[in-house]
């Protein structure tokens, strides 16, 4: 083998060998760029349907992917597991309070799983933790939050259709008024209707000129009272000053009678007191009567013993007894 082969081939395996080299280095910042060999952590979704779910359906969080679905298993009847691999650079925004939601990109776009963070204050979660999923989006639960919207529709539609047959209606009430107005125009613009009683004949304006004239002197009457009113009142000063006089002396002897009324209770005070004393000075001298009564009674039967004693007995007819009142 000459010089120049060997050359040859060693340039050859040079340039193979810093190919090789560059689609490896080439192939490394691809991985960097893709995340390929960033470190991740898994956590647990749990959701009662599995649709629309499957291994690849990347997590977002505010439209970045930071993970995915990498495992899709029935747990129970109406539970699903799935384990979603994030990296761990975004587990800060795995709180114990944020959410996952399902949507749909547009609608008949792939669905994703929706991280939905929650306060900064709340605590992150360790790896493995169960997250569970609130809420699934996409057209059949659009349709589902619009049924109420479209039933309170139906119901204004069928209240349109109501009030328009009630409207259209030959018979009802709104074209009854409809023919009442209409009439009533006509009559209101015949030859003697109302409009021409009071726009062309004369009998109105007569009679308003004479409702004015009497009005006039009606006011007269009532300006000459007010003036017969005033003279009046002008006489009845004088009597007014006079009637101030005697309430001011009426007054002064009230207040009089008050002073006199305080002179007085004392000595009303002092009589109530000798009353007392009276009858108390009366209950006493009944009771000295009554003694004295008793008294008398029996020096009285002490003189009746002595003169039926003997020797100075008398033999006098015994006469009716005396009966004394007991003290």
């Amino acid at each position: 083998m000459s010089l120049n082969q060997r050359t040859l081939e060693l340039k050859v395996g040079f340039f193979v060998l810093a190919i090789l080299v560059a689609v490896v280095l080439l192939i490394v910042h691809i991985g960097i760029k893709k995340d390929l060999f960033a470190e991740r952590i898994q956590y647990t979704v749990v959701s009662q349907t599995g649709e629309r779910i499957e291994p690849g359906v990347p997590v977002r969080l505010s439209g970045f992917n930071v993970g995915q679905v990498t495992e899709v298993t029935l747990d129970r009847v109406d539970q699903v597991r799935m384990t979603i691999l994030v990296l761990k650079r975004y587990q800060q925004w795995f709180t114990e309070d944020a959410r996952i939601i399902l949507e749909q990109e547009g609608f008949i776009g792939n669905s994703f799983l929706k991280l939905m963070p929650g306060s900064e204050t709340s605590p992150v979660l360790e790896e493995g933790a169960v997250i569970r999923l609130d809420k699934i989006g996409g057209i059949s639960e659009l349709i589902q939050d619009m049924q109420p919207v479209i039933e309170a529709l139906r119901a204004i539609v069928i209240n349109v259709w109501d009030l328009t047959d009630y409207l259209v209606d030959q018979d009802g009430p709104v074209r009854r008024i409809l023919v009442n107005a209409e009439t009533m125009t006509e009559r209101l613009l015949v030859e003697h209707g109302l409009i021409h009683y009071l726009a062309e004949d004369p009998r109105p304006v007569e009679h308003i000129d004479q409702i004015l004239a009497r009005a006039d002197t009606a006011m007269l009457g009532v300006n000459r009272l007010l003036d017969s009113t005033a003279l009046r009142v002008e006489d009845l000063a004088p009597i007014q000053e006079e009637i101030a006089g005697v309430i001011r002396e009426v007054n002064m002897l009230v207040v009089e009678f008050h002073g006199i009324r305080e002179d007085i209770s004392p000595l009303l005070a002092n009589v109530t007191q000798i009353s007392e004393d009276v009858k108390t000075a009366t209950h006493d001298l009944v009771s000295l009567r009554r003694q004295g009564e008793y008294s008398l009674r029996l020096g009285t039967e002490l003189l009746l013993r002595l003169k039926e004693t003997w020797p100075l007995s008398r033999r006098e007819a015994t006469g009716p007894k005396h009966a004394y009142p007991w003290p």
